[in-house]
């Protein structure tokens, strides 16, 4: 802050909130308040550059970014799935702004973790480019990746700073609502909304971006909405848009859905220890990912039954077989970071218009495992594992809390079956999905107003 005393200088001086038992403390000729119980306490205080005012004003534009942000995030999934790479970078520029400028402190200390991990994870891919037999792109996908961890972080951060987070929250719900139909009405003209955004022949797989993050933020939305005491508003949600995905040519939607509907029944019930069950079978299963997933090709009538099912999944099983062997080559260091797509032999056709790895296994554990080994495969496991046991330790109401859990066990299986996992549209994707939840958590749990 800028002292009366020296109004030339700039100082960057912690400024924490009030909450019961604080104390007035003058600061730069104006009060504010401040709790000294919390000081130290898990809780990093902002820095302000700016006077009192200036600051407010500023937060409050930069949280109107992060509610058009929100609002635009189904609509731009529908007609531009790329450019929601793009949106989470402006929205992880705005919540940095709202964590230097809102006078509200932020949970540094509470992601300690899995900052900590994301950085390990960051520091591997770095390390990998020396042996990477793509090292440019390694180079490039690190460089990449400490951008969207970085606005993925100030997101996660700045959902607890939010003042109005049920007006965010009501910017999501109107963006689903509007975009659940702008769906049916894109999938019956057969593109007439998205075909005008790409010069590719329309095909109904399209929506497949926008159908997977319907999957994971129904639960979430709709409890809002019945936390907000509109019940009518959120069974009508729950129902259109579980209709729409079903509806919609995406299987990994509907598969990922069906996950996660009764991981939610459970947590309603058991939360502690089904979060708790889901982070060690979530361990277990990227652990183990070269063992199992590899090997589902070598029964002849699962592939059969697999492209019966969907035209591509007997493909995605071969493909996953094909990785398993290349894991076996260099399990512990893996080939370096982003590098499936120049694996040797991936290119080769297996028939017309398949070949053995076209550009990533369609897998997140398969891919870790490929490009950064054992490392890799660890670090991820224990990132979705900390996932899991924090929403165990949440202090949020039962209900939103069980959403979640069927939230993160959809987005968990999603990452099985469908993107690359460094894609930077998937991560902006689920960085946001983060923030969303974590911001209508902290409406439900305040039951703040708009």
């Amino acid at each position: 802050m800028i002292h009366g005393s020296d109004r030339n200088a700039v100082r960057f001086e912690p400024i924490r909130s009030w909450s019961s038992g604080g104390s007035w403390v003058q600061r730069a000729g104006g009060p504010f308040q401040a709790n000294a119980g919390q000081a130290g306490a898990g809780r990093a205080g902002p820095y302000r550059l700016c006077p009192p005012e200036a600051a407010r004003r500023l937060a409050n534009g930069f949280e109107a970014g992060l509610d058009a942000a929100a609002l635009l995030l189904f609509p731009l999934l529908l007609v531009v799935p790329r450019g929601i790479a793009a949106l989470a970078s402006v929205a992880g520029l705005f919540a940095a702004g709202l964590l230097l400028t809102a006078g509200r402190p932020a949970p540094v200390r509470d992601f300690g973790r899995a900052i900590g991990l994301f950085a390990a994870l960051l520091t591997w891919g770095g390390i990998s480019i020396l042996w990477s037999i793509d090292p440019w792109r390694s180079l490039e996908m690190t460089a990449r990746l400490a951008g969207l961890f970085a606005a993925g972080f100030a997101l996660a951060l700045a959902a607890d700073v939010i003042a109005a987070p049920a007006r965010l929250g009501t910017c999501l719900v109107f963006g689903f609502a509007a975009t659940v139909t702008l769906a049916v009405a894109d999938l019956a003209t057969h593109g007439a909304l998205s075909r005008p955004f790409s010069t590719r022949f329309y095909q109904p797989s399209w929506l497949n971006q926008a159908s997977i993050t319907f999957a994971i933020l129904l639960l979430p939305a709709s409890a809002f909405l019945f936390g907000r005491g509109r019940r009518v508003a959120a069974l009508l949600l729950g129902l259109a848009g579980a209709a729409t995905i079903c509806a919609l040519a995406g299987t990994a939607a509907k598969v990922a859905l069906g996950a996660g509907l009764p991981v939610a029944l459970l947590c309603w019930r058991w939360r502690a220890a089904t979060a708790r069950i889901g982070a060690l079978l979530a361990v277990l299963v990227i652990l183990t990912a070269p063992l199992t997933f590899t090997r589902l090709e070598r029964g002849a009538e699962l592939v059969t039954t697999a492209d019966e099912v969907k035209l591509s999944a007997g493909h995605r099983l071969l493909i996953w077989s094909f990785v398993g062997d290349r894991i076996a080559e260099h399990a512990l260091a893996g080939w370096g970071l982003d590098s499936s797509r120049a694996i040797p032999g991936g290119k080769d056709p297996i028939q017309p218009g398949e070949t053995w790895l076209p550009l990533h296994p369609h897998n997140a554990a398969l891919q870790l495992w490929l490009e950064l080994g054992v490392p890799g495969a660890v670090l991820l496991a224990l990132v979705v594992g900390t996932l899991w046991l924090a929403l165990a330790a949440a202090r949020w109401p039962p209900w939103f809390a069980a959403a979640a859990g069927g939230s993160l066990a959809t987005a968990f299986v999603a990452t099985f079956a469908t993107y690359g996992i460094w894609e930077e549209w998937w991560q902006g994707t689920l960085w946001l999905s983060l923030f969303l939840v974590r911001v209508m958590a902290h409406a439900a749990a305040t039951g703040s107003e708009l």
